[in-house]
């Protein structure tokens, strides 16, 4: 006896949420990479690196240092997660800015990866466990960051003070 087309909609149902875990834990283990990635080509100091989960309005909000906990896809079919560095006048001083990133990436149905800096149009591909693929995007980024404080006037208060990239043109 063959099954009801009830019970084949349901195996349909199961097959696509199991497609679709499967693609979730691969990306997130590829968000993973991109950090280390980041970390590694950067040399950040592990406690002047944090994690940000950002929402549809585009807020930075702290997350615990899990990366599970920073990634969301968005309706733009883009994985999205923040980063933020924070920098100092000189290495092993105190911090003084937190720099917030909003970085995205996609992988296609070939199953490539494409990086994205979110303010900029530009697609750079990387290939996973391949660290010379990501110099592209990551010296992008360093420039962006550095025309950041070349193009705008940077108000020093003594304090800590927040710089989202981006944000400022």
């Amino acid at each position: 006896m063959g099954k009801s087309k009830f019970h084949q909609l349901c195996g349909a149902y199961s097959a696509a949420q199991d497609q679709f875990e499967n693609y979730k834990k691969d990306c997130h283990t590829f968000s993973i990479e991109i950090v280390k990635e980041l970390k590694a080509y950067y040399e950040i100091p592990e406690g002047q690196f944090s994690l940000y989960r950002i929402d549809d309005s585009k807020a930075f909000h702290l997350v615990a240092p899990a990366l599970i906990h920073a990634i969301d896809l968005k309706e733009d079919n883009y994985w999205h997660f923040g980063i933020g560095l924070t920098v100092c006048k000189a290495p092993e001083t105190l911090p003084e800015e937190l720099i917030l990133i909003h970085i995205k990436y996609r992988k296609n149905s070939k199953g490539q990866y494409f990086l994205q800096y979110e303010y900029e149009g530009e697609e750079f591909e990387v290939f996973r466990n391949t660290s010379e693929s990501y110099i592209p995007f990551f010296d992008f980024l360093f420039t962006v960051i550095l025309n950041s404080y070349k193009d705008s006037l940077q108000r020093f208060v003594g304090v800590r003070t927040e710089r989202k990239l981006g944000f400022v043109k």
